[in-house]
This record gives structure tokens, sequence and C-alpha cells, in this order.
């Protein structure tokens, strides 16, 4: 493990930061991006539905932010290699900053400029998300933090982020407009970059270890292919995120926002629906983070997703009053808490660590692939059948998916079997 001058190519620098500081300036910056993020993920489709937009162009704006966030994962773990995981962690959180800030200043220049300028976002968005999951463990091994503990407050300072981002949201589209409100997403990533890059001493990329710096990019790409080729569990846990995200983002981008003009006429109920989600993740993830080493991983994930898909749109579907509908969110929202801890400890354990860059990235891709898929599928299906009879179709294929791990319950006990990182 080397230490951050490594990254950049500068002399050593004084050590300003103890480990734990280290671990939790990375930490914070991740929630403080993912604050941003939220918000900016209320307001854009909103944006949209207000300035005319239909419901399939309210899909094609997550769209365009959501495929260049999808290919930058994907393809660019070897330039992290190259560049070190904090280096590309500041460029990337300051470069976003400014392109949220081109939303604001031109988002009605129209459509096509719309795009484009969510699309750069998401794409140096993706770079700095990948980055920022490479630096959790060497930082959490400097500072002598149990992985599985550090991976469950990871996923709760972000649950947490979301939590504050949507509610918050709702009431600053009311206040201040949404294009004022994504200047909050222009602040969260200026500040995440400053944080890391504040970080004198913060621990390199642990690829950096391993392959040479200057190993051909192509080579750099198969060697990670290659091990995910031979990880079967590590594929079904990524083929199930797929169609898994692919109906979350159908709900956050399209349904959800939806539901809550048509029955409230007010983005308040949108964002109090996230919000609902988000506060369940959180009380989730704090009973998690107190269990976690106690909980066999395969019943645990398997009930999270079993309890915490399909009644969320359910519900949406077959009912209009909103506290039924915030009460199913928050428990669906403490179940679905222990799924992100334990795919993270998993992928940790069952990855050496000079291909984390590259296989968390492909990892994220293939999983978050089905986003802009989401988006652009729950567009069409509120066209062409309407929302009800579109919420209640996606719940039910929510269920079939969530119940993979309990047909092939055989393959998936491989999530109890711990691994040690090399």
């Amino acid at each position: 493990m080397t230490d951050a001058s490594t990254d950049t190519g500068q002399a050593p620098r004084a050590r300003h930061l103890t480990p734990r500081a280290e671990l939790a300036c990375v930490l914070a910056a991740s929630g403080v991006s993912i604050l941003g993020s939220r918000v900016s993920a209320v307001a854009i489709p909103w944006l949209v539905l207000v300035s005319g937009g239909s419901p399939t162009r309210m899909g094609l704006v997550a769209a365009a932010e959501l495929v260049p966030y999808v290919v930058a994962t994907a393809l660019g773990g070897p330039i992290i290699d190259r560049a070190g995981a904090r280096h590309t962690v500041v460029v990337a959180d300051l470069a976003s900053a400014a392109a949220m800030a081109g939303v604001v200043a031109f988002h009605d220049l129209g459509l096509t400029a719309l795009l484009a300028l969510v699309a750069v976002a998401g794409g140096l968005r993706g770079f700095g998300d990948n980055a920022k999951k490479v630096l959790i463990l060497p930082a959490a091994t400097r500072a002598g933090a149990p992985l599985v503990r550090v991976t469950a407050v990871f996923d709760g300072l972000n649950r947490l982020a979301m939590m504050l981002s949507a509610s918050a949201a709702g009431l600053l589209i009311v206040w201040v407009g949404a294009a004022t409100t994504i200047v909050v997403n222009v602040v969260s990533f200026a500040v995440a970059g400053l944080l890391v890059a504040a970080v004198t001493g913060a621990p390199s990329s642990p690829s950096t270890a391993g392959p040479p710096a200057r190993e051909p990019y192509l080579s750099a790409m198969r060697a990670a292919v290659e091990h995910l080729r031979n990880e079967r569990l590590t594929v079904g846990l990524v083929t199930m995120l797929f169609a898994i995200n692919m109906f979350n983002n159908a709900g956050n981008v399209v349904f959800i926002p939806l539901w809550a003009a048509d029955v409230y006429g007010s983005p308040v109920a949108f964002g109090a629906v996230l919000a609902a989600v988000a506060l369940g993740l959180v009380l989730g993830n704090v009973v998690f983070t107190v269990l976690a080493t106690r909980l066999p991983r395969y019943a645990t994930f398997t009930l999270g997703f079993l309890i915490g898909g399909a009644p969320r749109f359910l519900v949406l579907g077959l009912s209009d009053d909103l506290a039924t509908v915030l009460t199913v969110s928050v428990l669906a929202g403490c179940a679905l808490a222990s799924v992100n801890p334990i795919i993270s400890v998993v992928l940790f354990e069952r990855t050496p660590v000079p291909l984390h860059a590259r296989v968390f990235g492909l990892v994220t891709a293939i999983a978050w692939a089905g986003q802009p898929v989401g988006g652009l599928l729950g567009g069409w299906a509120v066209t062409a059948v309407g929302l009800r009879p579109a919420l209640i179709a996606t719940g039910v294929l929510y269920l079939a998916v969530a119940l993979l791990p309990v047909v092939r319950h055989r393959a998936w006990r491989q999530l109890d079997r711990a691994e040690t990182p090399t």
C-alpha cells in the first residue's frame, strides 16, 4: 500500500490526519456526494415534468445521465489504476460540480442541452463513485476497522444522505424552483472533492500495489473479465441486481413522481415517499451494523429483497393513502438495509486486491445498466397501459426476481462462505 504521493507523482508530504480521520473523510465524501446526487434525482425529473415534458422525456433524461455513468464505471478501472483513486476522486468530483452548475445555468436552452449536460455529469460521477469504493478497503485497513462494519457505515451514511436529500428536495423545489435546487448538487460535489483532496495521507488505490502502472488497457480489462467469468456467485448477484435496479429506477424517476403529481399534485409527496424508504434504510442499517457479524448472510439477503422490493410498488398501485404508502416504504427500507453491505463484503472478499477498481467497475456498471433501461421502460409502460397497471405489473415482476435465491438456494448459500481478500 502506498501513500498519496504515489497517486500524483509528487514528493512525499507530511501526513496531517490520523488513519481514522482519513477513513472518516473517505466515508463523508461519499455521503456528501450522494446527498447532492439524490437532490438532483428529485429535481431534474420534476424540472422536466413542469416544463411540459412527457413521462417518456422524464425517462430519457434519466437515461442520459445513467448511460454515461455505466460506461465510465465499466471501462474506467484501468484509468483509476493509472491516475490513483484519490486523484481520480478529486478531479471527477470537482468537474462534476462544474457540470451540474451548467445544468443550472443552461437547462432552459432545451432538451438537447439538458441531455448533454446530464450526460457529462453522469460520466464524471461514474469515475468518482468507483474510485471512492476502491479507497474503502485500504482506509479501513489503516484505521484497523472491521471491514463488515465499515461497509455498513458506508452504506448507512449514503442512506442517511438519501433520506435528508429526498425530503429536503421536495421542499426546496416548492420554495426556490427545481433548477435552483440543483445548486445543492454543485456544492456537494465540490465539498466531496475537497474532503478527499485534504486527506494528504490518504491511501492510494490498492490496485496500484499489484499490476504495473502502465499495463496495457485491454490486458487490464481482460484480467477483470476473466476473474468475473470464474466467479459464478458474483455473476448471479450482478444479474439479479440488473433487474432490481431496472425496477427501482422506473419507480424513482417515473412511477413515484407521476403518482405524487396525480394524487397530490405536489413534489412534496414525491420527496416524502423517497424519504420514507431512506428512513427505513437508515434505521435498518443501524440494526445491521450492530448485528452484522452474527447474521447469516444468505437468509438476511434473501428476506431483504423479498420484503423490501415488490410491496413498495404494489402499495402505490393499490392505494392513494399517503400514510399507508409511507408506512410500507419505511418497512421495506428496513428490510433492504442489509443487502448492500452484504454485497460489498462479498465483493471485497472474493476479488483480488489488484483487481478492485476494474472488477468493482464492471460489477457496478452491469448492475446499474438496469437503471436507464428502467427509466425508459417505465415511461413507455405508463404511456401504454397507465400508471396503476404499470405499478402492479412491476411489483409482480420484482417479486419473481427476488425469489431467485429461494429457487436456487444451493448456489446462493455461498453468500455465507467468507473468503480472505488477497
